[in-house]
């Protein structure tokens, strides 16, 4: 049939090739005259092979590929229709128990309804599988990443469930759940699919219930003045004619004040027949971005631009595992963003040098505090002093060392010695080893699952931010205070060991989602002896350690943790 319709790529340049799809033809007595493979009421794609045997080059040319080979993939949903015979994907038993039953929660048969209704409860069926086998894996609800996909789900399955007049679980509760209820069928057809998720069911079902009567509250806020919003659109009539309009301003409020998804604005004004002016929308938000901004103290470095040094400047060699003074050599220096050879007494500069004991700042930990010295007399006096209060990171791997010249000058090529604050940095060291003590008895106490989601390592303080569902409770904060301390106050062993990334993975090392590392990382390890006596206290707390074995015959055991430094 031609490139057009038989040659495949990834994108404008890059592998491609000629490509075969198998099409299923469910009424071949209509015979081929003038057929239209694009008629999905008769004809349905559900194989593809792609002979990725070609490159395409910037200039458009095709040139042979080293390694050929064949992409091919087949639907399942489209092969157990053509099987089961039924008129589209969703009515084939992978996902129609799921519509039945939320048919049945909305008290309509599905045989009869229209076509809105139809394709309401097709979204819901579709949703619901998604939503389930992402929490199964580890997926929660949030304001971020992932995790906002599943929120959208849910909230879209929430907002057609009400309008197909949904209410409550079923269960004669009005202000219950209904997603929980449509999750077990789901969980029902897993079974034979994914057991894990059977396994995970209580966690599926809180999740579901928790985000839809949250959801349910944001909702009942935001539907009047929405719709008290799109009234008014609608009452006012364009003199050139165009479509009524939600101003940017307006599905702004909803979204800053009242917590009404955007989403949600746009999707229920179309059903209305108004659009929303998403531009406008975009400016009010980045009105707030940047006050926001403007309401934090943001120390930025000004050497983002500059080419030619970045293109002069070599990696910066880290010292900082194995000491806190070394000597080096000036590599370049930056006075307000600009580029320059020497700096004298009094000024703010930018230093970078070959090599560094001062930590700059990353994986949540603040940079090091000292100073750089040089000696240029004979005698040994003293000429240069410059104050370091912050190390950040550029061009990839180059350390910026921020200070002050307090005494002397200093000029590209000037050997120094570079002295780290070590009572800051002991400090640095405490509260990042106490951050993943903290992290490690919360997998502890209240779940594997919880996950890192920032942090703070100063020199006075640690802030450890993690996603979970809940506040934690009194007796659980009591655990994890108790757990820590007891590893503290057992001077426990920390091995810390630099190694390529895929060895520390292979030892056990986790990895922080979101997180980028280099090829070498800083891996620490850290054996915990826990007592029975302990292990007592925290079944009495009604908080028991998966890692700790319900066992009485022994009085200690044994367990790793094992983490990643960037």
């Amino acid at each position: 049939m031609g490139e057009e319709d038989n040659f495949w790529a990834s994108g404008v340049t890059g592998p491609c090739g000629p490509c075969s799809e198998i099409y299923y033809d469910f009424h071949p007595e209509r015979g081929y005259s003038n057929v239209d493979l694009g008629d999905d009421t008769r004809f349905i794609e559900f194989y593809n092979l792609v002979f990725m045997q070609y490159n395409r080059k910037d200039d458009g040319s095709l040139e042979p590929l080293k390694q050929k080979n064949i992409d091919t993939g087949m639907g399942l949903e489209r092969v157990a229709r053509i099987l089961q015979k039924v008129p589209n994907n969703y009515e084939t038993d992978l996902m129609f128990p799921i519509i039945e039953k939320a048919s049945k929660l909305a008290k309509v048969s599905y045989a009869n309804a229209d076509d809105d209704t139809k394709t309401n409860l097709k979204i819901i069926g579709d949703h619901m599988r998604a939503v389930v086998f992402l929490i199964s894996d580890g997926v929660f609800p949030s304001n971020i990443g992932r995790g906002y996909v599943v929120r959208r789900l849910i909230r879209r399955v929430v907002r057609i469930g009400r309008l197909l007049g949904i209410k409550g679980d079923g269960d004669q509760n009005p202000e219950g759940a209904f997603s929980p209820v449509l999750a077990e069928s789901v969980i029902q057809l897993s079974a034979q699919i994914d057991p894990h998720v059977k396994t995970r069911t209580p966690r599926i079902l809180e999740e579901l219930e928790r985000e839809e009567l949250r959801f349910v509250q944001t909702l009942e806020r935001g539907e009047k003045l929405l719709d008290e919003f799109l009234s008014n659109a609608l009452s006012f009539s364009p003199e050139n004619g165009d479509r009524p309009q939600l101003s940017g301003k307006d599905a702004f409020l909803l979204y800053d004040t009242y917590g009404f998804p955007i989403e949600i604005t746009t999707e229920v004004a179309e059903e209305r027949g108004v659009s929303v002016d998403m531009n406008g929308f975009d400016v009010e938000m980045e009105k707030q971005r940047q006050q926001s901004q403007a309401a934090h103290n943001v120390v930025k470095l000004s050497v983002g631009s500059d080419s030619e040094l970045a293109s002069n400047i070599p990696d910066t060699e880290f010292l900082g595992y194995e000491t806190l003074f070394a000597s080096a050599t000036i590599k370049g220096l930056l006075v307000d963003g600009n580029s320059v050879q020497e700096v004298s007494e009094g000024k703010d500069v930018e230093i970078m040098l070959n090599r560094t004991p001062f930590y700059a700042e990353s994986g949540g930990q603040i940079g090091d505090n000292g100073f750089l010295y040089s000696f240029e007399d004979e005698d040994g006096t003293q000429k240069t002093i410059v104050k370091i209060t912050d190390v950040q990171k550029c061009f990839g791997n180059v350390f910026v060392h921020k200070g002050m010249i307090k005494e002397g000058k200093i000029a590209v090529g000037l050997e120094v010695d570079a002295a780290v604050n070590a009572k800051l940095r002991q400090g640095a060291k405490v509260h990042h080893t106490a951050t993943h003590l903290l992290q490690a008895a919360l997998k502890s106490v209240i779940g594997q699952e919880i996950s890192q989601a920032g942090s703070l390592v100063a020199f006075d303080r640690l802030r450890f931010d993690f996603n979970f569902h809940r506040p934690l409770l009194e007796h659980e904060l009591i655990v994890i205070e108790e757990l820590i301390n007891g590893w503290v106050a057992d001077a426990t062993h920390l091995q810390t060991k630099v190694m390529a990334l895929t060895d520390a993975k292979r030892a056990g090392a986790i990895a922080m989602f979101g997180e980028k590392y280099g090829e070498q990382v800083c891996h620490f390890s850290v054996t915990f002896l826990c007592t029975f006596d302990f292990h007592c206290f925290l079944l009495k707390k009604n908080c028991l350690l998966p890692m700790i074995k319900n066992d009485t015959t022994h009085k200690y055991t044994h367990f790793r943790f094992i983490y990643m430094l960037r």
